[in-house]
């Protein structure tokens, strides 16, 4: 028979390694904080839009000139809303869906007053 010895390799251990869940929940605050503040931006710009759409609706003698400020609030809600979405704070369809709402409200103020003509549907 043979008679063959077996050697076990004992190493001791480096150090504690650092616990992962704590950094995970490190991250997760973090993220969370970051993410609270887009959400209220992207809120705050909306709110902001959807006030001066109001008041230019509500406005009996209001001039074409005066949508060139809303659209410029537009544009910048646009901007946070697109950077939420690449960041992925919110979903892309959230911000689509957020864009279109702002779009809708300032046509409706548009047909409202004259400015913009629905084209005809094709038959």
């Amino acid at each position: 028979a043979s008679t063959r010895r077996r050697f076990s390799i004992v190493c001791e251990a480096g150090g504690k390694k650092p616990d992962s869940a704590a950094k995970r929940a490190r991250q997760a605050e973090k993220r969370r904080v970051y993410n609270k503040a887009r959400k209220s931006e992207i809120r705050t710009r909306m709110k902001k839009v959807l006030e001066a759409l109001e008041v230019l609706g509500k406005k009996p003698d209001a001039q074409p000139e005066e949508v060139v400020p809303v659209e410029k609030l537009i544009g910048e809600a646009y901007s946070v809303i697109d950077k939420a979405v690449k960041v992925g704070t919110v979903h892309r369809n959230t911000g689509a869906r957020r864009k279109s709402r702002l779009a809708r409200r300032k046509k409706a103020v548009e047909i409202q007053f004259g400015w913009y003509k629905p084209p005809e549907p094709a038959s």
